[in-house]
């Protein structure tokens, strides 16, 4: 992963000509700023340092450079002078000043400046706080104070003078090697750019990209901490094109579904510096497309993207947590190709047209209310993640999977995306322990729904031949609900399947009859196996003779009676697997006919 990101840094930063410090700023935090204050201050000839008052400008984009903005510490300065505005005086008494205090001892012009804003600190206070006051509310926010210099010809900014520069440098990579009093470098080959020279053994952390503590027993030589360079010491350039690697990541490449943000890392095989080109360039154009439309998702871009390219080079998705400005690593994947996400988009695309999802079919099942095929009805209505033609699949898998359980979600994935094989009773036993609160709590539309979601993931992952083992999921050859039992390979699941579909015949003419349905009481909780189904299937039977209703539903019953008779000693189906062909079965069943003539009136 530390090798990828490297890689990419330093193509992006070759392929920018990106200046060394601009790898480091942190000049996307300011894009909510509007307005800079410049406290300007006059050199003469004789190097003299004299204060000349405070000028507003607007800010630019183009001038990120010359702010020199770079984030410190909460508690104490930035690492240049450039600090954005909280309160007036506090920030620039706190952060601005401070700055100029700290550093005094490091170079004549720093000294000099401290010694002119002191002289005249309470002028230039007097007029940040006039101009900051006059300002309207909206540009009031993320002002940025700085410094620049003015000689008789020309006006220079903080990145014309190499020691705020230098400064700037030394500060914000001290992290790479210095934790608390204690430093970890050392001489050795470094571990990205394979040359021998000073290495610094906490770059990992310093980056954000750790699974572990380094300060932790276990994660260090010797438990040890200075000897941390010795493990995988990197030097001070990769230092920085590891850093531009991890910006651009998060400028482009960082994506927050169903939960969890993630980074996309992609690793170039060969000709690293055409096919980059080329995938930066597509990068580049679905952003512009994106300043055009609010409907464009971010992941949809990506998937633009995606189904462009060969397997010239190969994805890494990395899940990540921040927690109190902490960044925690919660999973990985690696080697996703281009060519197997292309297979999931396309099994995706045909997965929902499929004849048994389509517009008509839905009407039979959910009615007229909502138009087009399943997803787009649940697109519409799902108010906790946006779906869409490419990431319906790990939406309606979230659906199963609870948030608590993210390690379960993210192993699944995981096997999803590197074509790694998936266990067909884990997921079926997920899916019931979702329709089975759904029945406990009579949400039975909601039933349906999630019934249907499941249909489609199971025929989803089937397709793809996910699932280990002989287990398979054939539906998605069904036509229309009618057609769902012909499309089952197991009498076991015929029978369970035409049972769902007799039992909710008989809650319909309960319901006609007493405006009630009791018999749902008496399902176990859709907690069935085989000798529940034989007792159910006896319990109906009695019910419907005496609601005087068998007759209508004979041809079934025969089918069902049937189908036991030939799985008597070779009932294969599990409590979940036997529960969900039953619920299926009830689901379809209100307008289910086992042939033309099977069903007169009810």
């Amino acid at each position: 992963m530390l090798s990828s990101m490297y890689e990419l840094g330093k193509l992006w930063v070759q392929k920018e000509n990106m200046d060394t410090i601009n790898i480091v700023l942190d000049s996307d935090k300011l894009k909510n700023t509007n307005k800079v204050l410049f406290v300007d201050m006059n050199i003469n000839d004789n190097g003299e340092v004299n204060y000349d008052c405070v000028t507003l400008e607007d800010y630019s984009k183009k001038k990120n450079l010359n702010y020199l903005y770079k984030k410190g510490s909460s508690r104490g300065t930035n690492l240049s002078p450039s600090s954005l505005i909280t309160e007036p005086n506090k920030t620039f008494d706190t952060k601005f000043i401070k700055w100029f205090k700290d550093n005094a001892k490091n170079d004549e012009l720093i000294n000099r400046s401290l010694e002119a804003i002191d002289e005249n600190k309470d002028n230039i206070l007097s007029e940040i706080i006039r101009i900051y006051d006059e300002l309207s509310s909206e540009d009031k926010r993320n002002v940025l104070l700085t410094i620049r210099f003015n000689t008789n010809e020309n006006t220079y900014y903080l990145n014309d003078y190499d020691i705020f520069k230098n400064l700037l440098l030394e500060k914000a990579t001290e992290k790479s090697y210095k934790s608390g009093s204690k430093k970890s470098i050392g001489e050795s080959t470094c571990y990205l750019c394979d040359e021998y020279k000073e290495v610094y053994g906490l770059v990992p952390g310093y980056v954000g990209l750790t699974f572990g503590t380094a300060d932790k027993p276990g994660n260090t030589p010797n438990f040890n901490i200075t000897e941390q360079w010795k493990q995988a010491g990197i030097c001070k350039d990769c230092i920085l094109y590891l850093e531009a690697g991890k910006k651009f990541v998060e400028k482009y490449l960082n994506f927050s579904e169903f939960g969890l943000r993630y980074y996309v890392i992609p690793t170039f095989f060969f000709s690293k510096k055409e096919v980059f080109d080329e995938l930066y360039e597509d990068i580049l154009e679905v952003e512009d497309k994106r300043k055009y439309s609010d409907i464009v998702e971010k992941e949809d871009e990506f998937a633009e993207i995606v189904e462009k390219l060969n397997d010239v080079l190969e994805f890494k998705f990395l899940y990540y947590e921040i927690n109190n400005s902490s960044f925690k690593i919660i999973g990985y994947i690696e080697s996703v190709l281009p060519s197997w996400l292309q297979q999931i988009y396309q099994t995706q695309q045909k997965v929902k047209s499929l004849p048994l999802f389509n517009e008509d079919n839905m009407k039979i099942i959910f009615g007229e209310k909502n138009l087009g095929n399943f997803i787009k009805r649940i697109q519409n209505n799902n108010k906790n993640y946006p779906l869409n033609e490419h990431n319906w699949y790990l939406g309606l898998l979230r659906d199963f999977i609870s948030f608590n359980e993210n390690k379960y979600y993210i192993e699944l994935v995981n096997s999803i995306m590197t074509s790694n094989k998936i266990d067909y009773d884990f997921i079926l036993k997920k899916i019931m322990d979702k329709i089975r609160s759904n029945w406990r709590n009579e949400e039975f539309e909601l039933m349906k729904i999630n019934l249907f979601k499941a249909l489609h993931l199971m025929i989803f992952l089937n397709d793809l031949k996910l699932f280990r083992g002989e287990k398979t999921m054939k539906i998605g050859e069904a036509i229309s609900p009618e057609n769902i039992l012909d499309t089952l390979d197991d009498p076991a699941k015929k029978a369970c399947f035409l049972l769902g579909v007799l039992t909710r015949k008989l809650t319909l003419i309960q319901y006609a009859q007493l405006g009630s349905t009791p018999f749902v009481k008496k399902l176990w909780g859709l907690n069935l196996d085989y000798d529940k189904i034989k007792q159910l299937y006896v319990k109906i039977i009695d019910k419907l003779t005496e609601y005087n209703s068998f007759h209508y539903y004979s041809d079934i019953e025969e089918e069902i009676t049937l189908n036991l008779a030939i799985t008597d000693e070779k009932w294969n189906l599990n409590k979940n697997e036997t529960s969900y062909y039953f619920v299926l079965g009830y689901t379809v069943g209100k307008d289910f006919k086992l042939n033309e003539e099977g069903e007169n009136n009810e």
